[in-house]
C-alpha cells in the first residue's frame, strides 16, 4: 500500500511547480510516514570516509535539505550520511523565482536558487536538537552581498561546526556571482587558511572537504589538489552543478543555473578520476553527479569516489531509489569478488579520463 501512495504522490508532485513540489516532498517526510520501513543493511557496504564509520557509502547531496529541517526522516532512509546546506552566515532569500527546472526527457535538473537559506544561527538550533544522529555535513556559502565573502566559511563553520560531522566549503555555485573566483589557487589558499584556523578553534576539529565545479582543467585540478595537500584538508567533493549547457538538448530553453542530473554523470566521473589521478588516490574523494542506480554508483567508486552523493534523481524516483541503490550496489561488488566497496575505490579510474 506504501509503495501505491508513494506513485501516487511523485506522480503529482512532477505535475506542480518543481520549487513547490520539492517543500511538499520536505513535509512529507518530516510526518514520518517514510520511516515505516527499515533499508537493510550490508557488511560490505561499511566503510570511512574521511575517517568517519559510515553504514554505506551512498550520501545525500547538499541542496536537497537546506535548512536541516528533515534530519531524523533522512537519517531514516537508509543513507549512509546526509549534507545539509548551502548555509550562509546571515539568512537570504536567493534568487528570484521561477529558479528550479525539471527536464524529465534527459532526467535533468537545472537550478538558480542562489543559496537561499535560513541563516547559520536558525539552522544549527536545529543541528543542536538533533544531537548528530547519524553522520552529518554541512555546506557552507557565503552572502551574496557580503562586503568579505571569505570570511563567511569560518563565520559559519565556527558557529555550526561543533554540531555536525564534517564540513563543506562550497567555492564552486554557479548561482552566486563571483564565488567560482575562490577555485583559483592564490585566492583558494588565503581561504583554506582561515577555515583550518576556525577548524582549529572547534571543541574538537572536523574534517573539511571542498566542493569543486565540473568545468576546470587538468592544470587547475592540479592546483587544487596541492592545496588539499598543503592546507590539509580531508578531501574533495565533485562536482558540483555545471554551466555547459550542451550537455543537455535543451539547452536553447535555459539562460542561468546549473545543470544536474544523468546530463552531468560522464563530466563529473570525469573529474573525478583525474582527481584520483592526480592525488595517487591519497585524497578522499565524493562522486556527485548523475547517479541513479547502484551502476552508476559503482562506477563513481571505480573512478576514485570513497563514497557518493545523489540529490536530482529522488526528483524522478522518490526515496525508495536509495533502498534499491543500496541493494544493487552490494550485489554488483559481490558478482566483482569484492569483499568491501573499499576494495574497488579507484579501480578503474584510468578508463574514465
Amino acid at each position: 500500500m506504501l509503495k501505491l501512495f508513494e506513485k501516487i504522490g511523485l506522480s503529482a508532485l512532477q505535475h506542480i511547480n518543481p520549487e513547490t513540489a520539492h517543500n511538499l516532498a520536505l513535509l512529507y517526510l518530516r510526518t514520518g510516514v517514510s520511516s515505516r520501513r527499515e533499508c537493510p543493511k550490508y557488511q560490505r557496504l561499511q566503510t570511512k570516509i574521511a575517517g568517519l564509520p559510515i553504514d554505506n557509502p551512498i550520501g545525500l547531496a547538499a541542496g536537497f535539505d537546506k535548512n536541516g529541517t528533515a534530519l531524523d526522516a533522512l537519517s531514516r532512509l537508509g543513507l549512509g550520511f546526509v549534507e545539509i546546506g548551502a548555509v550562509t552566515p546571515k539568512a537570504q532569500t536567493g534568487n528570484s523565482k521561477p529558479r528550479l527546472f525539471r527536464v524529465p526527457a534527459e532526467r535533468a535538473v537545472i537550478n538558480h536558487f542562489g543559496f537561499n537559506n535560513d541563516g547559520m544561527i536558525k539552522v544549527n538550533k536545529r543541528l543542536q536538537k538533533y544531537k548528530k544522529k547519524s553522520v552529518i555535513g554541512l555546506n557552507i556559502g557565503a552572502n551574496k552581498t557580503s562586503i568579505n565573502m571569505k570570511s563567511n566559511y569560518s563565520q559559519v563553520l565556527l558557529h555550526c561546526g561543533d554540531n555536525v560531522d564534517f564540513a563543506t566549503i562550497n567555492v564552486s555555485s554557479p548561482n552566486t556571482k563571483d564565488l567560482r573566483n575562490f577555485q583559483k589557487s592564490d585566492v583558494l589558499g588565503e581561504l583554506l587558511s582561515e577555515v583550518m584556523e576556525a577548524n582549529n578553534q572547534l571543541k574538537k576539529s572536523i574534517p573539511i572537504f571542498i566542493k569543486i565545479a565540473p568545468e576546470l582543467k587538468n592544470s587547475e585540478l592540479e592546483k587544487i589538489v596541492a592545496s588539499c595537500f598543503e592546507h590539509k584538508l580531508s578531501g574533495i567533493i565533485a562536482t558540483n552543478t555545471s554551466t555547459d549547457y550542451t550537455i543537455i538538448k535543451s539547452s536553447k530553453d535555459f539562460t542561468k543555473g546549473g545543470i544536474s542530473g544523468a546530463p552531468l554523470f560522464k563530466k563529473s566521473t570525469e573529474v573525478l578520476a583525474r582527481l584520483s589521478i592526480i592525488s595517487n588516490g591519497e585524497i578522499p574523494l565524493i562522486g556527485v553527479g548523475g547517479v541513479s542506480s547502484g551502476k552508476d554508483a559503482f562506477a563513481k567508486i571505480c573512478a576514485g569516489a570513497t563514497a557518493v552523493q545523489l540529490y536530482s534523481s529522488l526528483i524522478f524516483n522518490g526515496p525508495r531509489l536509495i533502498e534499491y541503490i543500496i541493494h544493487d550496489l552490494n550485489s554488483i561488488l559481490k558478482e566483482h569478488g569484492y569483499k568491501n566497496v573499499s576494495e574497488a575505490v579507484g579501480s578503474k579510474k584510468h578508463q574514465y579520463t
